[in-house]
């Protein structure tokens, strides 16, 4: 609702109930996607995201060897 209208007390008419609408819209198309994202195993390897951000063309083998150092870390953590 704009500033001008809360002045002048004006009724919310029916465009409130269209910008839910559009806000409900955009939550179960999120919902949906999210569901799809799960189902699809989108979600399985977050820590190799990390790693793949090194394979820069020029040195492909930092991202092995940073992955290594990581799980060596976590064995000696456990």
């Amino acid at each position: 609702m704009c500033p001008n209208c809360v002045l002048n007390q004006a009724a919310l008419g029916s465009g409130i109930y269209i910008a839910f609408g559009i806000c409900g819209a955009f939550f179960v198309l999120a919902m949906i996607a999210i569901s799809w994202a799960f189902k699809n195993g989108e979600f399985e390897d977050l820590e190799s995201v990390k790693f793949d951000m090194l394979d820069d063309g020029e040195e492909p083998r930092l991202s092995a060897i940073a992955r290594e150092a990581q799980e060596r870390h976590r064995a000696q953590q456990a």
